[in-house]
C-alpha cells in the first residue's frame, strides 16, 4: 500500500479548493496511521482513505470541480469522507470476486460469408443497440478487423469460415486465436441483487461527475460498439481484474464507419485500475478472498471479521458479469 503523495499534481496545486480538499485527505491519512500504530484495527479505513486520496491524482476528467465540491461540503466528517472510498471498495470487491474472464467466442457454426458483406450488413444496423451478446461480438469483430486489438491475433473461427480472411492472415504471417467480446463497462442490471450493485456503480460514476452515463449504458445500450472491444481472453481477464488498462487507440479497418470505444469509458476504467493498485485495495481484497476460500468457520474472537465483511459485500453483488 503506497502512502499518498504530499503534493497534488502540478496542474492542481494553484487551485485553493482542490488543495484544501486534498489536505483534508492527508490529515485523515495521518490520523488513521496514528491509530494503526497504536494497535487499532482500522487498516480498511486506511484503504478507503487512500482510494479517496488517489482520486485527486488520477481523476478521469479534466474538470474535478464536482468531486472537490462534494469533499468541501462534507467538511471534515470522517465517516462521510471514508464513504467516498468505500463506494469504490465495494466496486473493487465485486470486480475481483465475481469477474469471470470466460471466453464468449463465435460459434464455429456461425457463417460469416465474406468479410466485406458482413461489414456492409453491420453498417446498416448500427443505429440500433444489439439485443444480445452474440450480435455485439460480431459487430466488434467487424470493426476491429476480426482480431484482438492488443495482441493483433485474428479470430480463429472467423478465419475458419472465411477464405479471404485466411489469405490475409497467410500474407501477413499473422497468428490466430480465440477472441472475446470485452465490455468496458460490463453492467446489465436486472435482478434485485444486480440492482443493488448497479446502484454502487452509478454512485461511483456520479462521483466522477458522469451523471449521464446511466442512460447511455443502461439495458441493451451496454452492448453498443462504444462499449465493446475484441480481445484475446487472457487480455480480457487482465483488463477485467484491473491488472491492465487501455487508452484510446487506432483501429485497423473502417475507422470512419464505426463508433470507436468511448475514450471517457476507457479513462474511467484506467483511473479505477490505477487507484485500486496505488491504494493497496487490489492486494488487500485478493488476500482476503484467498483466505475466504480456505476458511469454513469464522473465529469466535472476531478474528475473521474482515473475511465476513468482504463476503457480505460479495454476496450483495452476486452477478457482475452475466452475459446472455
Amino acid at each position: 500500500m503506497t502512502a499518498l503523495p504530499p503534493k497534488l499534481p502540478s496542474g492542481l496545486q494553484d487551485d485553493a479548493d482542490v488543495t484544501s480538499a486534498y489536505c483534508k485527505c492527508l490529515e485523515l491519512e495521518r490520523i488513521i496511521q496514528s491509530e494503526i500504530n497504536s494497535g487499532n484495527g482500522v487498516e480498511r479505513q486506511m484503504i478507503y482513505c487512500r482510494i479517496f486520496g488517489y482520486l485527486f491524482h488520477h481523476f478521469p476528467a479534466r474538470d474535478i470541480t464536482s468531486f472537490v465540491q462534494e469533499v468541501v461540503n462534507i467538511s471534515f466528517d470522517r465517516e462521510k469522507l471514508l464513504d467516498i472510498g468505500k463506494c469504490f471498495y465495494v466496486y473493487f470487491v465485486k470486480l475481483l470476486k465475481s469477474y469471470k474472464g470466460r471466453p464468449s467466442t463465435l460459434s464455429s457454426h456461425s457463417s460469416l460469408e465474406s468479410v466485406d458483406n458482413l461489414v456492409d450488413k453491420i453498417t446498416n444496423e448500427l443505429q440500433e443497440a444489439p439485443q444480445n451478446h452474440h450480435t455485439a461480438q460480431i459487430r466488434a469483430l467487424a470493426r476491429d478487423g476480426f482480431r484482438c486489438v492488443v495482441t493483433k491475433a485474428y479470430d480463429m473461427f472467423a478465419a475458419e469460415d472465411n477464405a479471404k480472411l485466411r489469405q490475409t492472415i497467410e500474407k501477413e504471417g499473422a497468428s490466430t486465436a480465440v477472441t472475446d467480446c470485452t465490455y468496458v463497462f460490463p453492467l446489465s442490471p436486472g435482478s434485485d441483487s444486480e440492482e443493488m450493485y448497479a446502484a454502487s456503480v452509478w454512485a461511483l460514476l456520479d462521483c466522477f461527475g458522469y451523471h449521464n452515463l446511466r442512460q447511455k449504458l443502461n439495458g441493451d445500450n451496454v452492448r453498443r460498439l462504444e462499449n465493446v472491444i475484441t480481445m484475446d481472453p487472457t487480455v480480457h481477464y487482465l483488463l477485467g481484474t484491473l491488472r491492465i488498462w487501455l487508452w484510446r487507440r487506432q483501429y485497423p479497418i473502417n475507422p470512419d464507419k464505426y463508433p470507436l470505444p468511448n475514450p471517457t469509458y476507457l479513462a474511467i476504467r484506467a483511473a479505477c485500475a490505477k487507484v485500486a493498485h496505488l491504494s493497496g485495495v487490489v492486494e488487500h481484497i485478493r488476500s482476503v478472498l484467498e483466505r475466504l476460500e480456505d476458511t469454513r468457520v469464522l473465529a469466535e474472537d472476531g478474528g475473521s471479521s474482515e473475511l465476513l465483511y468482504t463476503a457480505i459485500l460479495s454476496s450483495m453483488c452476486s452477478s457482475y458479469v452475466t452475459l446472455p
